[in-house]
């Protein structure tokens, strides 16, 4: 019996990204926006609960990062890749380990079926929620349950059992849904971009 597929993004779902870059001083810097500060994603910190979640739900699912990394910042890709070796580990014992995915469009991999936790729709992330790959788009934080420090990880193992069962991703949501009634995920297309998204 195979796990089902978790695939999470990094930026406001492991790494507590936007409050650090809305809060640079751009007048220091010598590029137009926060995120292509060169070095700026390497030393970021974890998301509440968002390190020792990954450890718990390694148990019950196959785990992947798939997550993007501004084009005009090539030090983000790097940054990235050390951030995961930083909190999980440099060898197997990584959940992560030799299954990160890095891409602008998102959707492009949801064809493997699974769950995509993701903060927002962008780059992709909403054509995750397709019937026709039994692939999953959850909004991270969209129902503030569903959040590590908070009820996201049990939700998320019941889904994983209910698995079991169903060998199917949307009918295993739907059925712990049923119980749990949360919003999982907003609107497809619009978001709430920060200043200097625009």
């Amino acid at each position: 019996m195979t796990k089902p597929k978790l695939f999470l993004d990094m930026d406001n779902v492991l790494v507590d990204t936007l409050p650090v870059l809305n809060a640079q001083n751009m007048k220091t810097e010598m590029v137009a926006k926060p995120d292509q500060i060169p070095g700026i994603f390497k030393n970021l910190p974890p998301v509440d609960g968002a390190v020792e979640a990954v450890k718990v739900l390694s148990e019950d699912y196959e785990m992947y990062i798939l997550s993007t990394a501004p084009w005009n910042n090539p030090s983000a890709w790097q940054d990235k890749l050390i951030w995961l070796q930083k909190y999980f580990g440099m060898d197997e014992t990584n959940p992560f380990y030799k299954r990160v995915v890095m891409a602008h469009d998102k959707g492009l991999v949801h064809g493997t079926g699974g769950i995509l936790v993701d903060d927002r729709p962008y780059h992709g992330a909403s054509a995750w929620d397709d019937e026709s790959t039994d692939s999953f788009w959850l909004q991270y934080g969209f129902d503030a349950k569903l959040v590590w420090s908070n009820e996201l990880v049990h939700f998320l193992q019941a889904v994983a059992q209910a698995y079991t069962d169903t060998q199917n991703i949307r009918a295993a949501i739907e059925e712990v849904n049923q119980q749990t009634q949360y919003h999982l995920h907003g609107d497809k297309e619009s978001f709430e971009k920060a200043s200097w998204e625009k």
